[in-house]
């Protein structure tokens, strides 16, 4: 037994000191004097306490992950882009913490400004390692109970938020649990992914009622969030779901009928939502009517987006606010940064981009929009050379969700387009984001690497694993094998006959009518007989 233990440790050393010595060749080794070199530039703001007690944290998780990577011969890249994220994302955040010292010193005289940001780091990181070494081994994610039980699960979770969260800025999407607030539609979305991968990606040809059964998981989530006035996850839906369909649906009709059809009941909803304000604004009682009071509500607030994104200057102190003070940022900013500081709102989260800019400059952003590319084109490209279309779903949703959460943000906070209310990913401040969000890369990584199990059934094993949401009828289903035993020699039978007839007829020899009615009646008298022996032999 000692000698086992001795030989473990032994190969463990071994293997620890060949990651080393390969660390110093690799892209690792530049990673670590990157944060290094970030003390200086978070030191020039003021804020080098605070990264300093975030960077031993920050420095395992680089280290653990680079290791754990390599020995599960994961894909290295898709790490390395990650962990840059996460140490701009740590820089800014360290900035946003002095800052917020600054401005209320006797509130953080007993406490610790990395606290929080500490904690987040350890759980996201744990529990990422946790999923990915779930995925490696679990087989039972491409399941269809456990699609089942993830279906129900997101459903719950829905109805859960929409009757205990409390509505924040008109959207109820938090959940307090113990002390802890949770963002619901961070988990639905990731387990919106994986019951998609495992609708349409389980299986080769995903039938008619697969996706059927797709589209409505889909309405279901675009309702329940219409519900919560979560547009931004709303959003992410809508964009993702049309990808799906163009790489596991064999069948571009779809994917174009999806798409006209998104676009055809966006277009109407603005022509009746038109109409309803016009006729709500003359008539009291018709605005008052629960169903109209809260599609207006949201009708509005949807409306209100695409106007102050085209004119803020219209409600300067108002809704125009946020896009005002977020141009003035990215001006003020300019290429390497400035030490002033614009009263921006939301600066942590949902305008963090032009925070960003303010802070570290147009070249520390523009180098985090080139590594979001870099993460994406990498996921694509795992997604093009792993063969099983359980684990390409999975990928590929992950990546171009996370691909699209990053385009939203950077374009709306940026002015390109209406500004939607998601985090950036890695960079903005958010528990629940950050957890999901490292989740989602530890399976693209060990998704990469050699997965231990096939998630794409074939048709037998659908058949016996009898999947009521896919089957209209298990019954009839079960029974076709005898039907088909009892019934195979009878239609054999008349098939070869038939086709022996046809030879007959195409052999150039005409036929008399006599003849051809004399083997009318003998070839029923034969059929008949036939039907009696096929009964009598089953």
């Amino acid at each position: 037994m000692f000698e086992q233990i001795y030989k473990g440790c032994y190969r463990l050393g071994w293997q620890l000191k060949q990651l080393i010595l390969d660390a110093k060749r690799s892209f690792v080794f530049y990673i670590i004097l990157l944060q290094l070199a970030s003390i200086l530039i978070v030191s020039g703001k003021g804020a080098g306490q605070i990264y300093l007690d975030m960077f031993l944290i920050l420095l395992a998780i680089t280290l653990v992950t680079y290791f754990l990577v390599r020995i599960h011969g994961g894909n290295i890249k898709i790490a390395i882009y990650t962990i840059v994220l996460l140490t701009i994302g740590t820089m800014l955040q360290s900035i946003f913490r002095e800052e917020a010292v600054l401005a209320n010193p006797e509130v953080w005289a007993m406490k610790n400004p990395a606290a929080g940001l500490q904690m987040q780091y350890i759980i996201a990181f744990l529990v990422a390692v946790f999923a990915s070494w779930i995925y490696k081994k679990g087989k039972f994610l491409a399941k269809p109970k456990t699609i089942k039980v993830m279906f129900w699960t997101s459903m719950l979770l829905y109805l859960f938020t929409l009757v205990l969260a409390k509505a924040v800025g008109n959207v109820k999407n938090w959940l307090v649990i113990g002390g802890f607030s949770v963002q619901t539609s961070e988990i639905n979305k990731l387990l919106y992914l994986f019951l998609m991968a495992g609708i349409l990606g389980g299986v080769k040809h995903p039938s008619k009622r697969r996706i059927g059964f797709a589209f409505l998981v889909t309405i279901l989530n675009l309702g329940f969030l219409t519900l919560q006035s979560e547009f931004g996850t709303m959003l992410l839906i809508l964009t993702v779901f049309p990808v799906y369909l163009l790489l596991f649906v064999p069948d571009l009709r779809v994917v174009l009928g999806t798409v006209a059809g998104f676009l055809g009941i966006g277009i109407g909803t603005a022509l009746v939502g038109n109409g309803i304000s016009s006729y709500a604004a003359a008539h009291t009682a018709f605005a008052n009517f629960f169903p109209v009071r809260f599609f207006l509500q949201n009708y509005n607030k949807i409306a209100n987006r695409f106007i102050y994104w085209l004119h803020p200057e219209k409600d300067p102190m108002g809704l125009g606010y946020q896009m005002l003070k977020a141009k003035e940022a990215i001006v003020l900013g300019g290429w390497f940064g400035t030490d002033s500081v614009t009263n921006l709102p939301v600066k942590t989260s949902d305008m963090v981009f032009p925070a960003l800019i303010e802070r570290c400059g147009i070249i520390i952003a523009v180098l985090v929009l080139i590594i979001i590319i870099f993460l994406w084109l990498e996921g694509i490209r795992i997604f093009i050379r792993k063969k099983d279309r359980y684990h390409q779903a999975v990928c590929a949703g992950i990546v171009f969700m996370l691909f699209y959460q990053a385009l939203i943000i950077v374009a709306g906070s940026c002015g390109m387009c209406p500004l939607t209310g998601i985090t950036l990913p890695f960079i903005s401040s958010g528990g629940s984001s950050l957890l999901v969000s490292a989740v989602m890369i530890g399976i693209v990584i060990t998704i990469s690497g050699d997965v231990e199990w096939e998630g794409e059934m074939d048709h037998e094993e659908e058949m016996e694993l009898g999947f009521k949401f896919f089957k209209k009828d298990t019954d009839h289903t079960k029974h076709l094998p005898s039907l088909r035993h009892r019934y195979g020699a009878f239609i054999n039978q008349n098939f070869s006959r038939l086709t022996r007839g046809f030879q007959k007829s195409g052999s150039g020899q005409g036929k008399s009518s006599t003849d051809e009615k004399s083997e009318r009646v003998c070839e029923g008298t034969d059929c008949g007989q036939e039907r009696r022996n096929s009964g009598q032999l089953q």
